[in-house]
């Protein structure tokens, strides 16, 4: 809400607290301002009225966000800082210059500065509409973002987090190198195709092999997508044998594709994500996952959710064996156990 003068006030704007004279309502909160209304509370000796701003009328958690000036902030500096690694990843690219650590963990901390905590920046990219042109660097973008909360969240020291975080601006450089409309191809891709993306490790390696960067950094490069079960690409690789570095952003990477839009369904839910993990512990290392999904499980306590059959809930419980199958509240004081509804289940945060 916010203050005006009496000569600022406009029809179709909306009181936000009663207007008084001695005691006495003229006009309640929530009243429509009309031309009518204008002219009568010139007669009395009114100087400011409080009036409802569009943020008042939003009336869950994402629907805030979508109005918080923090968060629009952050979303007119982000198209800034994506520019600047989109430059810095071509003169790479192109000329072959790697750019130097700093450049990109500047980048970081200063778009990191637009963040108040963790399960703020998981809520601003939910909200964050990329440009489809832009696609495959915003993923390198969000990925060194999550990286760095990540570290938070795991206690990394300093010099861990820079690791990570510089994993996550490069570990996706393969596609970069790969046609635009392959990658984003709408619907199912053919089987030679999706032979074409599997290369994207391989092809980002051979970029960085020779370059001065943390090997962790290089192997994140060609491990991300090896998973601990030997199921992975290129090389099947198993267990410890992948580098630890590579196996937090093999999280980060799985975490991003999920909540990002795509031609054939919307973004998924943090919820929707967890439960996704859940049913895929043996592929991640469990010890790094875990710690992370508490995280991103207890930030969704108190934002609203919409089930299959329509309705709308709030969570309210996080299981702490089953983050993804919380129990729920709604506005008549009614409680469900999502892990005793087996027929129900969240679509989308509201």
């Amino acid at each position: 809400m916010k203050v005006i003068t009496k000569m600022e006030l406009q029809p179709d704007m909306v009181l936000g607290e009663d207007i008084l004279d001695q005691d006495r309502v003229i006009y309640p909160a929530g009243t429509t301002i009309t031309p009518q209304i204008i002219e009568k509370l010139k007669r009395y000796n009114l100087v400011c009225v409080t009036i409802m701003e569009d943020v008042d009328f939003a009336t869950t958690h994402y629907a805030k966000i979508r109005f918080d000036t923090n968060f629009k902030a952050f979303e007119r500096a982000y198209p800034l800082f994506l520019g600047q690694y989109k430059l810095a990843m071509k003169q790479l690219l192109i000329m072959g210059r790697k750019p130097a650590d700093i450049i990109l963990l500047t980048i970081y901390n200063e778009l990191y500065y637009y963040i108040t905590s963790g399960p703020v920046l998981l809520d601003y990219l939910y909200n964050l509409m990329p440009s489809e042109d832009e696609l495959t660097y915003t993923q390198g973008l969000n990925a060194a973002l999550l990286a760095g909360t990540f570290a938070d969240w795991l206690g990394m020291s300093e010099e861990e987090k820079n690791t990570l975080i510089l994993c996550g601006f490069y570990y996706d450089i393969g596609k970069l190198q790969l046609p635009y409309e392959l990658l984003w191809k709408p619907g199912k891709l053919t089987d030679e195709e999706f032979k074409v993306i599997k290369t994207h490790p391989v092809v980002g390696y051979t970029t960085v092999r020779n370059q001065d960067l943390n090997e962790h950094v290089k192997n994140a490069v060609i491990m991300h997508h090896e998973r601990l079960d030997g199921s992975g690409y290129p090389y099947h690789m198993s267990g410890q044998r992948i580098d630890v570095f590579a196996r937090y952003i093999a999280i980060i990477d799985a975490y991003i594709a999920m909540a990002s839009p795509r031609t054939y369904r919307n973004a998924l839910t943090p919820l929707q994500i967890l439960g996704n993990f859940e049913k895929s512990l043996d592929k991640y290392d469990v010890e790094l996952l875990m710690p992370i999904m508490k995280r991103i499980a207890d930030a969704q306590i108190g934002t609203s959710v919409e089930l299959n059959d329509g309705s709308i809930w709030e969570v309210l419980i996080i299981h702490p064996n089953k983050y993804s199958r919380p129990i729920l509240k709604n506005d008549k004081n009614e409680f469900v156990d999502l892990l005793q509804r087996p027929d129900l289940d969240i679509v989308k945060n509201v």
